[in-house]
């Protein structure tokens, strides 16, 4: 019985540690995010009670582009997805605002932050609810990155963006710290 006693209390000990130490106890503190996250932000530039605008979000689907059953799923959604909300082309004045819904190529690569293969969407805040219901529905073994585009593209992909099924590490350093306000904005 002493063993047993001995053993649950270990036990317990353990657990009770190793729950405080990646923080699934309930604190009377705040945690910071920009304190654990292992990219570190230059926020200088940005205070509490800023009035940030969001213009428009991005929505990014992922495949690992050497799996054949993955690389048809992506392309299935995408195909789906173009002609669910008659999507066009992208074209070379909507690389990050655009005051329409359009996409971008097929990314059978890498290809700047993002680390596999991936299609995306240019989303205009008026669809923001559908497109992304329709995504969070579908989008069955894919991941999905969705991001808003405030002009802080580094921030904006890697601290206030939300993941469908699994975060994939981004290269923020292919991410600039800011880019220009739309022009249909100003």
């Amino acid at each position: 019985m002493k063993m047993l006693n001995k053993f649950v209390i270990v036990t317990m000990l353990y657990c009770t540690i190793n729950l405080y130490a990646v923080g699934h106890i309930i604190r009377q503190d705040p945690i910071d995010d920009l304190s654990i996250s292992p990219v570190k932000f230059d926020l200088k530039l940005t205070q509490l009670g800023d009035n940030i605008t969001y213009y428009s979000y991005h929505i990014h689907v992922y495949f690992l582009q050497q799996n054949v059953n993955q690389t048809n799923e992506a392309n299935l959604l995408r195909n789906r997805f173009l002609d669910e909300f008659n999507v066009d082309a992208c074209n070379d004045e909507c690389e990050t605002w655009c005051p329409k819904i359009c996409h971008w190529e097929f990314n059978q690569a890498p290809i700047g932050p993002h680390p596999i293969g991936s299609w995306g969407i240019y989303l205009p805040l008026e669809q923001f609810i559908e497109a992304v219901s329709f995504i969070s529905i579908y989008h069955g073994n894919l991941t999905v990155l969705l991001h808003p585009n405030s002009g802080r593209p580094k921030i904006d992909h890697l601290l206030n963006a939300f993941w469908i099924k699994t975060l994939l590490p981004l290269d923020g350093d292919q991410l600039t710290d800011t880019a220009p306000i739309p022009p249909h904005q100003i």
